[in-house]
């Protein structure tokens, strides 16, 4: 008898069988729905090899037709990819994905979004201490921008349009416990996998955005709470507001939708407020030579959108419905051309148009090393006001402008930062440079 033969058969059958019940004992299922999304698969494949101890993977992919599926079974071997027949949007994607879920936990994942392992855990950790809530989200930042926020939260205006808190804001020192928020944001989210078929998972006449301010405002109706959880993060990349046309027809008709499903009441009519409102739009753009008659379609379809009345506590709608201007997201920024800031050796990021900060109150910038010295030559602002560069988690330099002067600011990069920030105190003011210098 060959013992050491059977000793690595041994070996080798127990390793199978650990593996096994590893697999089997992952509390949580990552779903990602993708459509032509070929470039982002390894992105996609770098953030999976940090917690695919954690989770088993779903690639739903929405019938792409260029190499999404073969490149994602290529460089995610272990991921279960299912081939949706058609695309039928962002919640049909993620009903697939979810309908073959045996985990305790769902985690919903852009394709252009990441999260580590340890945001991850806190994730778990924050829904074990809170099994009221039925979904946790981490604070989202920009991709490659650490104090840029993309979502804090999510709500709902009175106009049906859901949208994330602290969308576009710099911030350098977040909030420091769990809080509770409206909804959350299904771009990178955790939702316990019992409460999404309570809830029937999401509503799949939503084809583009704000469904999952849907699924949040149901799970509402039945009791549940949404958390948001700042010591995780997550970061989400943000495409360019000039590739936003078709995205404003999927707003205006899912704004539509939501208003009278929560708004409309037994009816699911749209208010007398939001039809008002949506004609003095039809006719500012009428009188601004822009398209209009799109408009029409989009709402034609929106209204034929069987649906039933999802009545919410006057409480919630009251919180949910509350004007929040400092938690109101800025101007989407131009996308970075990533180009030398004039003609500078420091190159742009988000937030400038031109050699001008942007509406979004901020301007990103990139040095090509650290230890050295940035200087930037302040033409003009527009409003009088002070403006910070801000490194890492501390603001080195800070001026004082009135209108129209001219001043400079200087600040030594500390090492192991590349990335700085140009940050009025006011988002309002624009700041116009001169020249920028980096030694």
């Amino acid at each position: 008898m060959d013992l050491g033969k059977n000793y690595r058969q041994i070996l080798q059958t127990s390793f199978s069988m650990l593996s096994g019940s590893e697999q089997t004992m992952k509390k949580i299922t990552a779903v990602v729905v993708t459509w032509n999304s070929s470039g982002l698969i390894p992105d996609l494949s770098r953030t999976f090899s940090g917690i695919e101890s954690l989770c088993n993977i779903v690639i739903s992919d929405n019938a792409s037709d260029d190499s999404t599926v073969e490149l994602a079974g290529k460089m995610l071997p272990d991921a279960e990819i299912l081939r949706n027949e058609m695309n039928g949007g962002f919640g049909y994607g993620n009903n697939r994905g979810i309908s073959i879920c045996d985990t305790e936990y769902v985690l919903f994942l852009n394709s252009d979004a990441s999260i580590t392992a340890s945001s991850l855990e806190k994730l778990v950790s924050t829904l074990e201490k809170n099994p009221g809530a039925a979904g946790v989200q981490p604070l989202v930042r920009l991709w490659g921008w650490p104090l840029i926020t993309l979502s804090a939260g999510a709500a709902m205006t009175e106009y049906g349009r859901g949208y994330d808190y602290d969308f576009m804001h710099f911030q350098p020192l977040p909030l420091d416990s769990t809080v509770e928020v409206p909804c959350i944001t299904a771009a990178l989210s955790l939702f316990r996998t019992d409460a999404l078929r309570r809830a029937g998972g999401f509503d799949e006449n939503i084809f583009m955005y704000y469904e999952d301010v849907d699924l949040c405002l149901r799970l509402r109706g039945m009791g549940y709470t949404f958390l948001l959880e700042p010591g995780a993060e997550g970061i989400h990349r943000m495409g360019a507001s000039s590739s936003r046309g078709l995205a404003e027809k999927w707003e205006l008709q899912s704004s539509a939708y939501l208003t009278r499903k929560f708004l409309g009441g037994p009816a699911c009519s749209l208010p007398d407020y939001w039809r008002k409102t949506e004609l003095r739009t039809r006719m500012s753009c009428m009188l601004r030579g822009k398209p209009w008659i799109w408009r029409l379609a989009v709402l034609r379809m929106a209204r034929k959108r069987k649906t039933a009345y999802s009545a919410l506590s006057d409480e919630f709608l009251m919180n949910l419905l509350a004007p929040r201007p400092l938690r109101m997201p800025r101007a989407r920024p131009r996308y970075a051309s990533s180009e030398p800031l004039y003609g500078s050796n420091v190159i742009e990021g988000p937030g400038w148009r031109g050699m001008r900060t942007d509406s979004c109150g901020f301007g990103c910038m990139e040095v090509p090393r650290n230890d050295g010295t940035l200087t930037l030559q302040i033409r003009s602002c527009n409003i009088p006001g002070s403006v910070a560069l801000w490194s890492g988690n501390c603001a080195p330099s800070r001026v004082f402008l009135n209108a129209g002067q001219k001043r400079e600011i200087t600040a030594v990069v500390p090492r192991g930062v590349r990335k700085l920030y140009l940050v009025p105190d006011r988002s309002e003011q624009i700041i116009e440079l001169a020249n920028v210098t980096y030694t």
